[in-house]
């Protein structure tokens, strides 16, 4: 009789065993499956963070040197234009010519890098084919500008108060007139750049939106 109820102590205590170690198992398991969910997670935040601040900070690039093209503009029509008593024609003061020129050759190349960064990165905006296309047409148009200065200023008389007429610089003369007639100005600069910047705040507060919910 105590063999048997020494057998039953024995069963009781090799089951106990057995699911005790069974539950402990599939506990661990269980913790492993929420430690790595919440890794995952932490990764995914991480990595949508990053890309929001990416996006943010190419908005902020993008207005900014859209900004800096406009100024450099407004700069030019106020300072480099010159006008003759008697004369229609306008003159262009030579040294504000080139002064200004370089700040939108640094607009240019900004563009053209921004373009290159936005089409390696295809996370980083899902509409890019449609950004960088609209990027490229106002890229180009502020590089025929360059090309038209590039071409010009090897010739330009160097002194200080050096001007030539307007008309021998039909792009400038575009890019500097009444913003009515800036065909080009308008058409292959200020319009593709809203639009990029449009797509650009849409994704930013998408993104905002995503986060909080």
């Amino acid at each position: 009789m105590v063999g048997v109820e020494a057998y039953k102590i024995l069963l009781q205590f090799i089951l106990i065993a057995v699911l005790g170690g069974g539950v402990s198992l599939v506990y661990q398991a269980f913790n492993r499956d929420a430690d790595l969910k919440a890794q995952r997670a932490r990764q995914d935040e991480e990595r949508a963070m990053a890309l929001r601040e990416s996006r943010q900070r190419h908005l902020r690039d993008l207005a900014e040197q859209y900004n800096v093209v406009k100024r450099a503009r407004r700069m030019l029509r106020a300072q480099a234009l010159a006008y003759q008593p008697g004369k229609a024609e306008r003159r262009l003061r030579v040294a504000k010519y080139d002064e200004f020129l370089q700040v939108v050759l640094d607009a240019q190349l900004s563009l053209e890098t921004m373009s290159h960064v936005i089409g390696a990165d295809a996370e980083l905006f899902p509409t890019q084919s449609d950004l960088i296309a609209s990027l490229g047409v106002a890229e180009t148009y502020l590089r025929s500008l360059i090309t038209e200065y590039e071409n010009f200023l090897p010739s330009a008389d160097p002194g200080g108060d050096a001007s030539v007429d307007l008309v021998r610089l039909p792009v400038l003369a575009d890019f500097i007139g009444p913003y009515s007639e800036s065909v080009d100005f308008r058409e292959r600069f200020v319009h593709p750049i809203q639009r990029v910047l449009g797509a650009m705040q849409r994704l930013a507060i998408d993104a905002v939106l995503h986060a909080a919910s």
